[in-house]
């Protein structure tokens, strides 16, 4: 089992920065990974292969109240039956292009008190999830940056809130590093990858197409809710931290570009995106928001779910006993390869424009997604293209010459990264990823 809890923990830490007390909800390796998401597919098979953490009714047609008859759940803290779950991701072998599943060390929930509404910042105090209660952050089809970094509208938000981090061991030649969409290297101490969820509810509705009953707080993780969602719920953070150094040797030394894709079909990052399904006992969650919020407490401003009374916590090892009750969707090829292809029908779609989603059981399935065609318009910061053409896959891109490009500023400005196996198709993915139309080496 890959592990990087501390290293993890660490620059969590650091990203958080000074906070109000809060707790970690650990939980093990996926409880299954697969086809079903009852919030976006209820009652049938998902578009893709989810990797699901949580009480152990997992199930395409769950309600609340099955949910809470789990036996178990996969998390440390047993009055938690929610259910989380993101896509699964893959490694594209760069010489004959099958998949293999990555290997990840399981998920980490921070349950954050954030935001004008907490009672430590003068608020009236947070809610907790109601019972049916149920949201997601990201979206399966995007694979290009839309907003520039620090726009604060609603869809800004929401690309920041997909932030990840590349762990490393920070030595002379490889240092820990943040990314948008995917890194651009190998992540020798786990690709920590990241989702923050909205905080603001409408207090109304438990469940909107889009999420459109929740919003993001003003500053993502602290701040405002709009007046339209003016319910402060708990913040929740996740981290899945993959274990990308079992598979580099076979594309770090080569100078192969980035292999790493998830399994809705996305070579980008772009469309990596999580889900939430409420399970809590909600008298449990109340009482801990309310009187486990003391930051002058070492172990909850710690986070630590063991120094709250009211939250039960178990070994690790309590938790990777717990087994699903029913796996409902299976694929005969298998999902852990190699395969062939992604799980289900997802072709690699690399943008710039949003990906077609094909329905689980499409047959036949193509090879390709449709080819972006019209303009794909972004909102942009000066250094940026307003619109594009798009042009297929990143490596695809057309040799234009030799520039000299040394004022100041640089005319390729938005965005620059070093690192020691840098070829040319690796720098025009990896400025293709973030959504650009031009790299220079």
């Amino acid at each position: 089992m890959f592990t990087s809890s501390l290293s993890s923990l660490v620059v969590a830490a650091i990203a958080f920065g000074a906070a109000n007390a809060f707790f970690k909800v650990a939980c093990s390796l996926p409880i299954v990974q697969e086809f079903v998401d009852p919030i976006l597919s209820p009652g049938v098979a998902s578009q893709h292969l989810h990797s699901v953490h949580g009480g152990n009714n997992f199930s395409m047609n769950q309600t609340y109240t099955t949910l809470r008859e789990s036996s178990c759940t996969s998390c440390e803290v047993t009055n938690d039956l929610s259910n989380y779950w993101v896509p699964t991701l893959y490694f594209k072998d760069p010489l004959n292009g099958t998949f293999t599943k990555v290997p990840n060390g399981g998920l980490l929930v921070y349950y954050e008190n954030r935001g004008n509404g907490d009672t430590s910042n003068g608020g009236a105090g947070l809610t907790a999830f109601p019972p049916g209660f149920r949201m997601l952050s990201g979206n399966a089809a995007k694979r290009s940056q839309i907003y520039p970094v620090g726009d604060t509208s609603q869809g800004g938000l929401a690309e920041a809130a997909l932030k990840g981090s590349c762990l490393r061991y920070n030595t002379a030649n490889s240092t820990g590093y943040d990314y948008y969409g995917f890194p651009t290297t190998d992540c020798e101490a786990g690709m920590n990858a990241r989702l923050q969820m909205p905080t603001c509810w409408d207090g109304v509705n438990l469940w909107l197409p889009g999420s459109a009953h929740v919003s993001y707080m003003s500053g993502l993780d602290n701040g405002v809710c709009d007046d339209a969602h003016p319910v402060y719920l708990m913040h929740l953070f996740y981290e899945v931290t993959w274990d990308l150094s079992s598979f580099r040797s076979l594309w770090v030394p080569q100078g192969y570009p980035w292999p790493f894709v998830y399994s809705n079909s996305d070579p980008t990052g772009w469309g990596w995106h999580g889900d939430f399904y409420n399970g809590w006992d909600q008298t449990v969650l109340q009482n801990a928001i309310d009187n486990c919020n003391d930051p002058n407490n070492p172990g909850q401003a710690g986070g630590l779910a063991s120094a709250c009374p009211y939250l039960t916590v178990v070994d690790a090892s309590v938790a990777e006993a717990c087994v699903i009750k029913n796996i409902e969707v299976t694929q005969p090829q298998g999902i852990n390869g190699p395969l062939a292809t992604l799980p289900g029908c997802n072709p690699l779609q690399y943008g710039p424009c949003d990906a077609t989603l094909y329905p689980f059981g499409t047959s036949p399935c193509p090879a390709t997604g449709p080819a972006c065609t019209g303009t794909t318009t972004t909102v942009t910061s000066a250094s940026q293209t307003t619109s594009s053409s798009p042009t297929g896959t990143a490596t695809s891109g057309a040799y234009l010459g030799c520039y000299v490009d040394s004022g100041s500023p640089r005319t390729l400005a938005a965005y620059t990264t070093t690192n020691d196996v840098m070829t040319n198709p690796l720098c025009i993915q990896t400025c293709a990823n973030l959504g650009y139309l031009y790299a220079g080496t």
